[in-house]
């Protein structure tokens, strides 16, 4: 009741004698002057600042110059100084026609009018009207490098973090598809269209960091290196983040020269449901897609997971899913069950509570909600059910592989967490057998992709198994240090074992390494709270010194100050300080709910907490005469304050006539909300549903 309520989009190549002409035209390979201009903005001035792209842009220069580029490297860089740079690049390039442009940019970008624009430090955009003229439109870069009319054009844009200034709405989010793309061009987004890319803990980006790893790979076509690189973002993110790659280059080109071992051409997924390849071993590049976790299938299912694996890096679903149903629709084949297991969990649109799923092929902009709006969207449902498939199984005695018990770890998991008592199991029963065979996976050592780790962490500590979660946490945090997630609920394992020390030292990790002032104020509030609850004063002292060293412009630390006072009966103090923190932070919600929880907790063992709450509701509505958004927040909290006050009450004269002085309350608030030109349309559209709530409290 609270009031502070594709990847690869590749189109037909050009028909026509004249195409065969044109440098990077099919069976041509491209080895002309390479030009660079990369740049990374982390510094803004005027909007939140990023930790990773001048790192960023330095490790892709220092690549690039390793191989062969003539590169030039700005960071931080303001509107003049990428403009003139950008300029200097076309003409680079324009020197030659055989040259091949690599244009690189981190930072911030923000889509506005279906245009895409890179932000340089110096912006200052307090209206959505400005970025036209104070940022650097992504067309422009596109429209200069085809002035430049050379061989090919790489254009690298790990800029699709949420959109930072104010004027942005959750349609502003990402980058907007590419629009006019000129010829022998390729425009890589570090995520779809719409979506928002990971800033990344580390020294670089998650994008960033895995294009790293290829680009000097020998022997590979640029293609394949920015297949390899989006595959290998998709696995690290979970499916979170999916590289965008347009495409209007149908050449060859090798960044690295030589030959890799087994590299020899390209994969397509043949129209009889088993992929063919393009290189001399077929089968064997085929298999390049398949997870290793397949290594023992048959060679039929082998090659069947193979083409299904290719067509899911598409985010292709519904014909993944035909591939394999061809194959096996009976679901007798284990790996093949698996293969389809995780293909409805991830690729579905919509379930039946779990018994049948329909499943999408992504159109190829990648932006599937626009295509299901139009009506273009490839769906279909299909009846699936993995329990029954299961159990099929095992009434005949069929072995279950380690990767088919990973998969059905996930399916009951998912089920369970999704769907509850609707599934056709119980919500304990479903957890059951998540569990079952999570640890049937973790016998094998597969269960090593964070996301299922968590999972069956989640579960064990659910089994009462803590001592087991904390061993396959603490391995994680091994291998992934800067996961936060993973150590925050090793905490929660640490005090279900009532290890408080731990819990602490993984607090203490969590906060030297937060990379924001958002994360270090999660941290110490949960370190403070746990230290209050563990009612150690020298840890208190430590976490209220720390984190108003961090964040000397946050209320956390007093409000901390405030609950102890209130749980130690120090009225006079707790007063004080709620006081003192609304007149240093005036008509801050958070903060205010925050004090009136403090009271709250305590008022169900001392009636003296609970009118201490309402003094202060009383002084905050008595200073507030004349302000009629004021008056409104203060009244609508003490009529909030005062149902929770009595919620749990058994029925009573007493408990009616507080709940009908909480109605008054919340009509005096709703008339000041009327007067008030700054009120928030959201207090106003919770009014009824508060009354409601109190009405039916009273019945």
């Amino acid at each position: 009741m609270a009031v502070v309520l594709i990847l690869a989009l590749i189109p037909l190549a050009a028909n026509g004698p004249a195409a065969q002409d044109l440098p990077g035209a099919p069976g041509s390979s491209i080895d002309g002057p390479r030009v660079a201009l990369v740049i990374g903005n982390g510094n803004y001035q005027a909007v939140a600042k990023l930790n990773n792209p001048t790192n960023d842009a330095t490790d892709i220069g220092q690549a690039l110059d390793t191989l062969g580029f003539d590169t030039e490297v700005l960071t931080d860089a303001d509107l003049q100084t990428m403009e003139d740079a950008i300029l200097r690049f076309r003409d680079k390039l324009a020197d030659s026609h055989e040259s091949v442009g690599f244009f690189y940019y981190a930072g911030h970008g923000v889509q506005s009018g279906g245009e895409n624009y890179l932000i340089p430090v110096d912006a200052r955009l307090s209206a959505e009207s400005l970025v036209r003229t104070r940022a650097i439109p992504l067309q422009f870069v596109l429209d200069s490098l085809g002035e430049a009319g050379n061989a090919l054009n790489i254009v690298v844009l790990d800029a699709c973090r949420d959109n930072p200034f104010s004027w942005a709405r959750s349609s502003n989010r990402g980058l907007a598809v590419v629009g006019q793309q000129p010829p022998a061009s390729i425009v890589v987004y570090s995520t779809s269209a719409g979506k928002v890319a990971q800033d990344g803990s580390g020294r670089n980006g998650a994008f960033t960091e895995e294009l790293l790893k290829h680009l000097a790979t020998p022997g590979l076509d640029i293609t394949e290196v920015l297949r390899r690189t989006g595959q290998a973002v998709q696995t690290k993110t979970n499916g979170a983040q999916i590289p965008a790659i347009y495409s209007q280059f149908f050449g060859f080109m090798q960044l690295a020269g030589g030959v890799t071992s087994g590299e020899t051409g390209g994969t397509s997924s043949g129209g009889s449901g088993t992929p063919s390849g393009t290189d001399q071993g077929g089968a064997d590049s085929v298999l390049d897609y398949l997870p290793a976790f397949y290594d023992d299938a048959p060679m039929g299912a082998k090659l069947a997971i193979a083409g299904a694996e290719e067509l899911v890096w598409a985010e292709q679903w519904l014909s993944a899913w035909k591939i394999l149903d061809e194959r096996d629709p009976d679901n007798l084949d284990p790996y093949i069950l698996a293969e389809k297991i995780s293909i409805v969990l991830n690729g579905n649109s919509s379930d039946n509570l779990y018994k049948g799923f329909t499943l999408y092929d992504a159109p190829p902009d990648g932006d599937t909600e626009a295509a299901r709006q139009a009506g273009t969207l490839a769906e279909e449902y299909v009846a699936f059910d993995a329990d029954e498939a299961v159990r099929g199984m095992e009434a005949r005695g069929v072995a279950v592989p380690p990767v088919l018990a990973s998969a059905l770890g996930d399916f009951y998991y998912s089920a369970w967490y999704w769907c509850g008592d609707s599934y056709a199991l119980t919500e304990d029963d479903a957890k059951a057998e998540a569990l079952r065979w999570y640890d049937a996976a973790n016998e094998a050592c597969i269960i090593v992709d964070p996301k299922n780790i968590t999972q069956y962490a989640e579960l064990l500590l659910d089994a009462r198994r803590a001592d087991e979660a904390i061993a396959i946490l603490k391995d994680e945090t091994e291998w992934e240090p800067d996961n936060a997630y993973v150590r925050l609920q090793l905490i929660d394992a640490y005090l279900q074992v009532g290890n408080a020390p731990n819990a602490f030292a993984e607090l203490d990790t969590l906060i030297a390494g937060a990379a924001d002032d958002a994360d270090a104020r999660d941290y110490y509030g949960r370190a403070l709270s746990l230290a209050f609850d563990q009612r150690d004063d020298s840890a208190l002292t430590k976490y209220l010194a720390g984190s108003e060293a961090r964040l000397p412009s946050d209320w956390l630390a007093d409000s901390v100050r405030h609950r102890i006072a209130v749980r130690d009966g120090d009225e006079a103090s707790a007063q004080r300080l709620a006081d003192n923190l609304m007149t240093r932070f005036p008509l801050n919600t958070n903060l205010l709910e925050s004090l009136l929880t403090n009271w709250l907790e305590f008022g169900a063992e001392s009636p003296a907490a609970t009118e201490a709450g309402l003094s202060f509701l009383r002084r905050g509505i008595e200073s507030s005469t004349g302000d009629e958004l004021a008056l409104s927040i203060y009244y609508l909290y003490r009529s909030l304050y005062r149902y929770f006050a009595v919620e749990a009450q058994p029925p009573s004269d007493s408990k009616t006539a507080t709940i009908q002085s909480a109605l008054l309350d919340l009509d005096s608030a709703e008339n000041y909300l009327d007067q008030s030109p700054d009120a928030d349309q959201r207090m106003r559209d919770g009014i009824p549903f508060v009354r409601e709530e109190l009405r039916a409290a009273l019945q």
